[in-house]
């Protein structure tokens, strides 16, 4: 450490923490005791959030405790899990015939009962909905019928949303909105057809869509309907989605509510309008959440959403996925969409992911975005642009372009061994969950993850490439790939768990393993993901639910610490789970739950709450919960223990990190 940085003065210090990344404010609080005050002091760390981040769910935690150290602490060793590749926690949480991860809760059906977990929370109680209780309740025509389908479709804000279907005609749906904290059916509804269904709500507004709508041209459209929450009534008309293709969710369109806006964003033109030019855009609407119904929709001008050119090359839909969010840092709507493209001819396919923001504000006249095609006055028809005019493609900015790995760098699978792809862009990671068997036995399901990140050159690392580039070089002609390799430095893919050594046999390595492979259930693996932790199922018609997390305020009640490897070489498995159960083992103190919600955003109870600074077993609590519900409560609602801790299954890993 240099001399002449420890003896700065204290606003000096804090001047130069201010304009560096959070990753690395984290390492320079590591380097010396001098320094470890960037991570513990209160008015340091509020400032850091609310400048760096104030868009995550550490910043609004810490509004809502006042913890702005331990946030600002959880926040860096988050983004420090995900760039690194290494979970906080591993476990195995449920086992389904159908389910539903969203928010941060977990939605999972079983022997006719919806059982609901938070896991964001590290909810130490578990609600339990008997769906028949619910269904007699809730629809009446669903009283004398005893085969039917019951699918989940999201929840939110303690709303779930559901659709029954009779068994015997398949055109009898009707969707079921039931609010699970407060025990309250809030909406059912009778549905002509439900294909390609989805919903998303906040706790004022629901709305739902289908891709049912037949256009003038026999095609189909998306038709959207909206509830009021609130006032207790659906909102008259439907708002059909015309000239936005594209019917797959997750690859060729995404539904959101940020903030006070529903949006829908596609990344298909009609083809007619496609092939005039040969380029590619993407088609994104808004409309405020609003008691009157769709009304003041904005959408963006076609021409400030290009998304790229034919002359790219082709591109294997197999492995696109598109998400819309806003960024942590700015705030800042953007959309990521991950693409296998064979870009300029290669004969190999390469993954990369582009990102790219979104703005709803009108452009200052005469302003030039790097992303435009052209001049405004450029423009001609309903947002068609006139190639002639134009000096070619735009430029892709090299921050927004993060170009991952191909078969020349490292192996490669077949999109069926890769059932979940990941991108998180305030780390700069990709993240893919993927089917790698060992060598040894190359037909049994071995469940890994896989990443690569990307950091920032350093001062001295780029003297260094300075020195080695070809002298008399233009930097205007360099190439897009040539540029992103100017700014930043790509980390090695990293497979996690490591693995196995036959020769030295590990057997807290294998009993990992079976964590994230349980026995007896292998196949049909599919998952979800957001910013703190990834979901997957596997197995047949029962399938076990396995979740990993990259934060480091979550626990779940039995989960036990990952043992040191050389005090377990001598132990068999069994021997050592029963010995860590036993033992009652939990985390230190530092990785504890630190925080409470800033409002009841996905609480489903008091028995639910999180305890702020210690860990503490919840049983007896639950017996009164259950003592004290009342008859009609007791109809479709209960808390039970959670299932997880009848399996014991799973791992956290925060003691190897202090």
């Amino acid at each position: 450490m240099s001399p002449a940085l420890v003896e700065l003065p204290y606003e000096l210090v804090a001047f130069v923490v201010y304009n560096l990344d959070l990753l690395d404010i984290g390492n320079l609080s590591r380097s010396c005791k001098h320094f470890q005050y960037l991570l513990h002091d209160e008015s340091i760390a509020k400032a850091l959030l609310e400048t760096m981040a104030p868009e995550t769910l550490e910043a609004r935690c810490a509004r809502a405790s006042k913890r702005y150290a331990a946030e600002l602490r959880r926040l860096i060793k988050r983004r420090e899990a995900i760039s690194s590749v290494s979970p906080y926690l591993v476990a195995v949480v449920g086992y389904a015939q159908e389910w539903i991860y969203e928010n941060g809760v977990l939605c999972y059906i079983r022997e006719r009962e919806l059982r609901v977990l938070d896991l964001h929370r590290s909810a130490q109680s578990e609600m339990v909905v008997s769906i028949r209780g619910l269904l007699d309740e809730a629809l009446v025509e669903s009283r004398q019928s005893t085969r039917y389908r019951f699918q989940l479709l999201y929840c939110s804000h303690n709303i779930i949303s559901c659709l029954y279907t009779h068994h015997i005609s398949r055109r009898m749906n009707w969707i079921v909105v039931f609010n699970a904290k407060e025990h309250k059916i809030v909406t059912v509804r009778q549905l002509s057809t439900a294909y390609k269904i989805f919903v998303r709500n906040n706790d004022k507004f629901l709305y739902f869509g289908t891709y049912t709508e037949i256009g003038p041209q026999g095609d189909k459209n998306w038709i959207l309907k909206a509830y009021d929450i609130k006032a207790e009534h659906w909102i008259e008309g439907s708002f059909v989605l015309t000239d936005f293709l594209g019917s797959d969710i997750g690859t060729t369109v995404c539904f959101e509510i940020l903030g006070d806006h529903f949006y829908g964003l596609s990344n298909r033109l009609d083809p007619a309008v496609e092939e005039k030019d040969w380029t590619g855009y993407y088609t994104c609407f808004r409309f405020s959440l609003d008691p009157t119904g769709f009304r003041n929709v904005e959408k963006v001008p076609r021409e400030r959403l290009w998304r790229r050119q034919h002359t790219d090359g082709p591109i294997d839909e197999r492995w696109s996925f598109i998400r819309l969010f806003k960024d942590e840092t700015t705030s800042q709507l953007k959309v990521v969409e991950a693409r296998k493209e064979w870009l300029s001819g290669q004969s190999s396919a390469k993954r990369t992911y582009y990102t790219k923001e979104i703005s709803f504000e009108d452009e200052t006249p005469g302003s030039k975005s790097g992303t435009d095609l052209c001049n405004s006055d450029s423009q001609s028809g309903a947002g068609k642009v006139d190639q002639t005019l134009c000096r070619g493609p735009p430029s892709r900015d090299p921050h927004m372009v993060h170009v991952g790995d191909d078969a020349s760098k490292s192996l490669m699978f077949t999109a069926s061994k890769c059932p979940l792809r990941s991108y998180h862009s305030s780390c700069q990671t990709f993240i893919d969950l993927v089917d790698d068997p060992a060598s040894l036995d190359p037909e049994k399901q071995r469940v890994r993850i896989r990443g690569g990140s990307r950091r920032r050159w350093t001062p001295v690392e780029l003297q260094q490439r300075k020195l080695l580039q070809t002298l008399g070089t233009d930097p205007s002609q360099h190439t897009l790939d040539q540029k992103i390799e100017d700014i930043f430095k790509h980390e090695d893919v990293i497979f996690w768990p490591p693995d196995e050594d036959p020769s030295q046999p590990n057997p807290a390595l294998s009993q990992l393993y079976q964590v994230l492979n349980p026995p007896s259930y292998s196949g049909n693996i599919d998952g979800v993901w957001d910013e703190r932790s990834m979901l997957y199922a596997t197995g047949g018609s029962v399938k076990a639910l396995v979740f990993i997390s990259w934060d480091p305020a979550l626990y779940l009640d039995g989960v036990v610490q990952y043992p040191d490897l050389q005090s377990f070489a001598s132990v068999s498995p069994d021997a050592e789970t029963r010995s860590s159960s036993h033992l009652g083992l939990s985390i230190p103190e530092l990785y504890k739950r630190q925080r409470k919600s800033e409002d009841d955003h996905n609480e489903w109870g008091p028995d639910l709450e999180p305890n702020v600074t210690e860990h503490r077993d919840t049983s007896n609590e639950l017996g009164t919960s259950a003592s004290t519900t009342d008859a009609h409560d007791a109809k479709w609602r209960s808390f039970q223990r959670p299932n997880y801790r009848n399996y014991a299954s799973g791992y956290h890993f925060a003691h190897l990190r202090l």
